[in-house]
Order: structure tokens, then sequence, then C-alpha cells
């Protein structure tokens, strides 16, 4: 690892640092977690996926994680009120923080004092950025224009990587239900289908899309299609050789736990398009497959 890439670590693992420091400042009150994203630089987008992938859970189910952890600490410790420490930390009703409780716990909040439940300690969160460097990443940047797409679109969440399963099984779905052959017979010369990460928003949900470019009329699409722009774009264009799984989940891993630290690229905030030859196995050695990324 080059002496830039290091010090570009040591920046990503800083801002990283100061948006923790944030979230933990404000455990008892109010989170944004579009101003956590803010505290470390960089977009909504990128944010969630950085710490989901370093962290392995997103940012919004370990602000639930802490402040369990010390609303349990308080009431093991202290004679506060239930109802006082549920509202302390982030819950709008009693019924709504046992719930939470009891399912972190396997007890309800009121046995605390009586030694009725098994508490567990969730620490604050360190993060170091480690970079491998023992495995080339294939990559190129290119400047690409508008685009125009249509598809069928999927609910995603940044959190406890629940995108990694879902996306797969989407695309199962809509394979075994007949949509894509229907994709696939109105798609352009421009672009194949593709897969499309975008409209994030800053609680880390998005949308995913599997989208073609739009066609000049619907006859034929799927239902319930929707419209996207793409804008024009600098990519950073990574490509996976190989057995499709895992290795194009560990290649997406790797782009933001190791590639970004290490680059000093800025992720632009926009949709990002993924590219398989559906015609190939994907269980093949010589399969390959996309992953652009759009960056400043």
């Amino acid at each position: 690892m080059s002496v830039r890439g290091e010090n570009e670590a040591m920046d990503w693992q800083e801002r990283m640092t100061k948006a923790i420091g944030y979230l933990e400042a404000n455990l008892a009150g109010s989170v944004d977690l579009e101003k956590a994203a803010g505290e470390a630089n960089c977009s909504p987008f990128h944010f969630f996926r950085m710490f989901d992938v370093i962290a392995g859970i997103g940012p919004g189910e370990y602000v639930r994680r802490r402040r369990l952890s010390l609303a349990a600490a308080e009431l093991a410790t202290g004679s506060a009120r239930v109802i006082d420490v549920a509202l302390k930390y982030g819950w709008e009703s009693p019924d709504s923080f046992a719930r939470a409780f009891r399912k972190e716990f396997g007890a309800l909040p009121g046995s605390v004092r009586e030694g009725g439940a098994t508490l567990h300690a969730y620490p604050p969160l360190a993060f170091t950025i480690a970079l491998r460097g023992d495995k080339a990443m294939e990559y190129r940047i290119e400047q690409g224009p508008e685009y125009r797409l249509t598809g069928v679109t999927l609910a995603c969440r940044n959190d406890d990587g629940s995108n990694f399963r879902e996306i797969p099984a989407f695309w199962e779905g809509v394979m075994k239900d007949g949509r894509f052959n229907l994709l696939l017979n109105r798609m352009g010369s421009n672009l194949r289908v593709c897969g499309v990460c975008h409209t994030c928003d800053p609680q880390g949900r998005f949308k995913y899309s599997i989208a073609i470019e739009t066609p000049p009329s619907m006859n034929g699409m799927p239902e319930g299609c929707e419209d996207l722009v793409v804008p024009a774009s600098t990519w950073a264009k990574f490509t996976s050789r190989g057995p499709l799984f895992p290795n194009y989940q560990d290649m997406i891993k790797r782009i933001y736990s190791e590639w970004f630290p290490a680059s000093g690229k800025e992720h632009a905030g926009t949709a990002e398009i993924e590219f398989y030859p559906c015609e190939k196995d994907a269980n093949d050695s010589e399969y390959f497959a996309e992953y652009w990324v759009p960056i400043k």
C-alpha cells in the first residue's frame, strides 16, 4: 500500500470516527443520520454503505443497539422510571420501548431491577480501516451520458447486509415469473438489462431496480414499472471475474472498505449500476460482471 493510500485511509478513519462521535453525543436526544453523513463529509448513500460494510450493521441499527444498551444499564443501576428512560432514548411510548427491549434482551424493562433479565452491553464503535492490498481490483474510470431507465423495483435497506440477501432473491423472482424476459425483449442497443441502486434516503432505505433503457412505448413491458433518470456521471467501473457468488458481493464490500479509503475518491451520491452477462452461467470460472460507481 502506498503512503498516499495509507494517508487517505487515515483520513477516512478520522471522518468515520467523527460521525460516530456525533451519534454517541446524541443517543439521548434526536439523531439525524443525514447529519452524521455530513460529519463524515460524504453523501448519505456512501455513508450508509461504508458504515454497513465496515461495521457489519447500518448506522440506524447501531443507534438502536447503543440506546438499548444505555437504557438497560440505567434501569439496572438507578431509580429512573421506565417511561422516562424510554423517552430519553428516543421511544415514543413505554409499549414500543418494551417491545424493543424484549426483542433485544428477552425480558421486559421492569424486570431488570428484579434480576429477571440477562443483559448484554453493546459498546461504542471504534472504526479502524485496514487496507489489505493483497488482491488487485480491476477497474477503469470513464465518463458516461445520462441514462433514462425503466424497470421493476424493490425497496431495500443498507442494514445488517439485508440488501445482499434480498437483491439476489429479487433477481431470482423476476427471472422465474417472466418479467426478466419481458425486459430482455424490449431492451435497446446501448445498455443491456441492468441492476440499479438509487433513491437513497436519510434512514438508509433505497430502491433497487432491474431495468432497461426506457423504450419508445410500454407495450410488452412488465406491469408496475417505474422510470428513473441516472445523470451523466464519471464512473469507476469495477469488474468481477469468476463465479458470481461470492466474488461479486465480495468485490462490492472491498470497494467500500478498501478502494474508497485508499483512492481518495468520493461517491457522487447518485445511482450505482450493475451489469451481468445473463446469457452465461453464473457459476462458470470465466463469468464476469461489472459494478459502476459514480464518483465526484
